[in-house]
């Protein structure tokens, strides 16, 4: 069974959960993005709410294992209200089912996007929750390099923290602060081939594929077919099982997706 590490649940309906599952894909991870209209502090609540318990209820109605990433992300920052939230998340990220904070990161690289990454950090580290971390997209290397600086500096142990959204310029300097590095298979038209590739030559430690379905352009059975790629390069079913879901298993605490 296959682990989705980034499954943009939200919008997916009932029938796209019936097609992973058929499609051997046994659970998924939640995360907070940027998909908040507007972005202000009710809007960040109610998708705080539609992830756990909303969306983490129809993966397990549908036969999945389903965990949440809650978090602020640098891309919504509320103008107002932001420290209400702030006080409010550890409650919401002890519903049963959230098992990491984010995704958390820098967007523009601004001082208030600093303080903020800078607290949440804070806050998986007294919590003892891993920490999921969106790879910027704008002004890419220098701030990925500013936010493993930033990772680097605080308290949560770097084999807690999965790094996602990086590509080739990007996955070695993640790989070598000790974090796990998401490859994103709906990045682009070559991504599948390229996350064979950084497979091939990387190996499994600490590599993470996922989906990113949810999201305009993702693809929801990305995983499936990254698999089916994998087998067909001559890597083995326990590599396979790494780079598919247990890599990121492992750092969320999750038992193995069973059949049945």
């Amino acid at each position: 069974m296959l682990f989705d590490a980034r499954l943009h649940a939200r919008t997916l309906r009932a029938g796209d959960l019936d097609d992973l599952r058929w499609f051997h894909v046994g659970g998924a991870l939640v995360p907070m993005d940027d998909a908040v209209a507007p972005a202000s502090a009710e809007a960040v609540r109610e998708a705080w709410t539609e992830i756990a318990p909303g969306a983490l209820r129809r993966l397990r109605r549908a036969g999945l294992v389903g965990r949440a990433a809650l978090g602020i992300h640098p891309g919504r920052i509320p103008t107002r209200g932001l420290e209400a939230l702030l006080q409010e998340l550890p409650e919401h990220l002890g519903r049963p089912g959230v098992a990491a904070i984010g995704e958390i990161g820098l967007s523009e690289g601004g001082a208030r996007e600093q303080a903020l990454l800078e607290r949440q950090l804070e806050l998986a580290a007294s919590l003892r929750l891993p920490v999921v971390v969106a790879a910027p997209w704008r002004r890419e290397l220098a701030l990925t390099r500013r936010l493993l600086a930033t990772l680097r500096d605080g308290e949560v142990p770097p084999e807690r923290v999965l790094f996602q959204g990086v590509d080739s310029r990007t996955v070695k300097m993640v790989l070598a602060c000790g974090h796990l590095a998401g490859v994103s298979l709906s990045a682009g038209p070559e991504a599948l081939d390229e996350a064979v590739r950084l497979v091939r030559r990387l190996g499994p430690e600490g590599l993470v594929l996922s989906s990113g379905a949810g999201r305009a352009g993702g693809d929801l059975l990305a995983l499936p077919r990254a698999a089916a790629r994998l087998r067909a390069a001559g890597l083995s079913a326990a590599v396979i099982r790494r780079v598919c879901g247990g890599n990121a298993q492992r750092v969320l605490g999750v038992s193995e997706p069973r059949t049945g």
